[in-house]
């Protein structure tokens, strides 16, 4: 296994090294030299760097050898990061001083030859010194009887393309293997309300115990989504127990009965809440991956759970036969999950190594070598899924002898033991695809992590590499893709919330993540008084500073000169310090849910490397600081407020040309017409698939008027990109209603799928009722069409042949339905609220409007 720190670095110092910014910013004009000994040195080490890795587990030497090999290419690294960094301070220093008048010109192109002159004296030296200490480093790899690494042809086909894969099939397929007679029994015990007793007030514990990796989740998740159990329990709560803490745990409980967060902070009232919600009710709790030994922290956390029904049970899994016996207290609710039998574990193996991707294939002389396999992983399910996945990338025989024939399997020895399975796999990883997966050890264990999160960090710290105009966080979606396929990853699902995409960690590959990374990551907890010192850290690179008290922040993380990525989420900060704009390199800033910010930095436009932006629910923030159109390299804005008096104009889009996704633009009273509004160029953004128009005060929209002066035609000059696929409309108001229609240009975006119009003084979609023009059908792709609070809005459209979801809330002078709309074959849903005349038109067999709407399978009407 290719220690994950050494191997990466040296791949990113050597792409550093050989990369044209070198050359760009001619800081190291002078020792060409000495950077290319570097180079040959580098490369020199990294051709025996496997076999280092590998030998170091047996030598103490090597060990040794490696681990300053790391610190000495950690030194060369920050070196060689100080060079742009130093080009983007000049940069900046030169920009603030013109701004200021002619005089500062003249200071500026002194100052900017003296401070070139004095960085190019130190970063020499400097370059000097580390390369002493690797050609040291270097010389002494010959004392080891290092041997250069092979690559085979497999290795290269590491990611694969396993077309059809579902996102969490791999998780179905293990639970088809092996574990039906034993999901039953486990279920008609639980079931049973005769063996499921409470004694003495105390609620009934059952266990399930087994060795890493056997599969106890697996089973216990397939007892919860047991139809019976569905039936049986009134209420069902499942819980991963990360740490087995009080407070933390109880309040866990709450929130995965409640579906939200839980604001209570103090455990009494936890647990009186946690009464409540449970009394008299039969309720199935499950605690996953326990590993508390203290009887007496269970009898606290159990004080509110004995008020259920009779046949409440609590369900634990954990790797302790001890803690099962203390918790569960009787043998018969106990369950020991043992491994998977041979034909199980052949069949599961089988159906991944050789699945989706490769049937037809001549696999008669790859299924001995599996089967030697497979009985290496001694019917483990977790290590059989790794290695499945693995050897579907492999096609060779050769490829598959190697596995089979790894050193790491002499780790094992005779004892049933998951590691050298999960390293092999780990082992077969590119170098980037290591280091991305082993930097998840630093969430908490069981932790629920979002794939748009982990790219974000995986680019903002350098992991993945760039591939010629490739976007990077389409290769951090394969990245993910292929890490989810590998099963490295689990139990992958899209939230229905704004975090989308999150997936989990096996608590066996956490422990690899954190064993790869065992001398390069830790995980420390300061207090607020510490927060200060964290801004002395001059090489970090990713801040998590999420719900910090204070209002502002110190001026000194202007001084955190490679930091990429800021999240200061859920803070209370009202003012970010001007010396932000110090932060060059800065990719990310993720303000979300500051609710006191009400002003960013005037200097922002300073901040040429920023890609994301997030100031979602940002509610005082009035106005974007003016000059932020020119982040040209924005790729992400979650808002833009257009200023009245102050700030950012809507003009101030028009080069922004790179977002995507979603954006909302707010203040759009402020847009003075159409020719403003075409300022934005919103139709040249062609990666925004999402837009979101607010006219008015966000919490003060239902009240809001807007003059007549040409008001109307600002939506027509916010004509959006042909590729949207979802528009909102919200609080678009003027005098003139009777004029109002939703002009055709929206109507023509071919793509569009989602449309949600809100309290505008809208009459109808369409000026002739009905969706045709002389171009054709209008809407031609819209599947949900969501109207509220248009109170003069008198006509729907008779014609929307994909229409599938159609929601009307409070249009009051909408009395009928058209009569086509008995023809939307495709519609599924329909809801009508707070439309009196219209609810009584379409009641069931009565309605006079009903034969339109009886096709609909799913209608609420209210």
């Amino acid at each position: 296994m290719a220690d994950v720190a050494v191997s990466f670095l040296l791949s990113d110092v050597l792409w550093k090294l050989t990369s044209s910014s070198i050359e760009t910013y001619r800081l190291l004009h002078g020792i060409e030299d000495d950077v290319a000994a570097l180079r040959l040195t580098l490369e020199q080490i990294q051709a025996v760097l496997e076999d280092a890795e590998v030998k170091q587990r047996k030598q103490k030497a090597v060990e040794i050898w490696l681990k300053r090999l790391r610190s000495a290419s950690l030194e060369l690294e920050n070196v060689l990061d100080e060079v742009p960094n130093e080009a983007m301070q000049q940069w900046l220093r030169l920009r603030l001083l013109i701004q200021r008048g002619i005089i500062y010109r003249v200071r500026a192109f002194f100052s900017s030859n003296y401070h070139q002159l004095r960085f190019r004296i130190r970063i020499v030296q400097k370059v000097k010194d580390v390369r002493r200490r690797l050609d040291a480093i270097a010389a002494n790899r010959s004392n080891f009887n290092l041997s250069h690494a092979t690559i085979s042809v497999d290795d290269a086909r590491v990611g694969g393309d396993r077309k059809g894969t579902e996102t969490s099939s791999l998780v179905r397929l293990s639970e088809t293997y092996g574990r039906n007679t034993e999901m039953e029994m486990i279920t008609q015990k639980i079931c049973n309300k005769y063996i499921v007793r409470h004694y003495a007030n105390d609620v009934r514990v059952y266990a399930i115990w087994g060795m890493g990796g056997v599969g106890k989740t697996t089973l216990a998740r397939l007892v919860y989504n047991h139809e019976t159990v569905a039936t049986h329990f009134e209420l069902k709560c499942w819980v991963h127990v990360s740490e087995f803490e009080i407070e933390k745990l109880t309040k866990g409980i709450i929130e995965s009965i409640d579906g939200c967060r839980c604001k209570l902070s103090q455990l009494d009232k936890m647990q009186v809440h946690l009464q409540n919600k449970l009394h008299k009710k039969r309720f199935l709790i499950v605690l996953d991956d326990v590993w508390n030994d203290d009887i007496r922290k269970w009898e606290e956390i159990s004080k509110p759970l004995s008020c259920g029904a009779e046949g409440s049970i609590v369900m634990v899994t954990t790797r302790s036969q001890e803690i099962s016996r203390t918790m569960a207290r009787v043998p018969e609710f106990i369950h020991r999950v043992g491994c998977l039998s041979e034909e199980d574990s052949w069949s599961l193996f089988k159906k991944l190594a050789f699945g989706v991707g490769r049937e037809g294939e001549d696999i008669k002389e790859l299924e001995p070598i599996g089967m030697e396999i497979v009985e290496k992983c001694k019917g483990l399910p977790l290590a059989l899924k790794a290695l499945g996945s693995l050897m579907w990338s492999k096609t060779s025989v050769v490829g598959w002898q190697r596995v089979k024939e790894s050193n790491l399997w002499e780790l094992q020895g005779d004892k049933v033991d998951i590691l050298p399975a999960l390293e092999l796999s780990y082992d077969n990883l590119l170098p980037y695809m290591k280091r991305c997966f082993a930097y998840c050890c630093l969430f908490p264990n069981g932790y629920e992590m979002a794939k748009d999160l982990l790219i974000q960090l995986w680019m903002t710290n350098g992991f993945i590499p760039s591939c010629g105009k490739a976007d990077l966080y389409t290769l951090g979606e394969e990245i993910f893709n292929c890490l989810r396929q590998r099963s490295f990853f689990e139990d992958v699902e899209n939230n229905e919330t704004s975090i989308g995409c999150v997936c989990k960690m096996h608590d066996m590959m956490h422990e690899l993540a954190r064993y790869v990374m065992r001398n390069d990551c830790s995980v420390i907890t300061i207090g607020k008084e510490g927060i200060g010192l964290i801004f002395e850290h001059k090489y970090l690179r990713v801040l998590h500073l999420i719900g910090i008290g204070g209002p502002t922040l110190p001026e000194s993380i202007g001084k955190l000169k490679n930091l990429r990525y800021l999240n200061l989420s859920g803070s209370n900060i009202n003012v970010l310090p001007e010396s932000i704009i110090y932060l060059q390199n800065l990719q990310v800033l993720i303000l979300h849910s500051c609710i006191e910010l009400w002003k960013l930095p005037d200097g922002m436009r300073y901040l040429r490397n920023l890609q994301w932006l997030d100031i979602t629910n940002c509610y005082k923030l009035q106005c974007m600081p003016g000059g932020i159109g020119k982040l040209e390299s924005l790729k992400r804005l979650s808002n833009f407020t257009v200023g009245k008096q102050f700030g950012a104009r809507i003009g101030e889009l028009e080069n922004l040309n790179l977002l995507e996704r979603a954006l909302e633009i707010q203040g759009l009273e402020n847009v003075k017409g159409l020719e403003d509004a075409r300022r934005a160029n919103l139709g040249r953004k062609t990666n925004l698939k999402s837009l979101d128009f607010v006219w008015g005060n966000r919490r003060e929209r239902f009240a809001f008027r807007l003059p007549s002066d040409g008001v109307e035609s600002v939506l027509e000059g916010l004509e959006p990109n042909s590729n949207l696929r979802n528009l909102k409309i919200r609080g678009y108001q003027f005098i003139d209603f009777e004029r109002c229609y939703l002009l055709s240009a929206i109507g023509k975006l071919p793509n569009l799928k989602d449309l949600f119009i809100s309290n505008l003084y809208l009459v109808r979609l369409h000026e002739d009722n009905n969706t045709t023009s002389g171009d054709g059908i209008l809407f031609p792709s819209l599947e949900t069409l969501h109207i509220a609070s248009c109170m003069n809005f008198v006509s729907l459209p008779s014609n929307l042949p994909r229409l599938k979801r159609l929601t009307i809330r409070y249009c009051p002078a909408l009395r009928s339905l058209p009569d086509g709309l008995q023809s939307l074959g495709k519609l599924d849903y329909l809801e009508i609220s707070g439309c009196e005349d219209l609810v009584r038109r379409c009641e069931k067999e009565t309605g006079e409007d009903w034969p339109k709407i009886s096709h609909v399978p799913d209608i609420h009407l209210s």
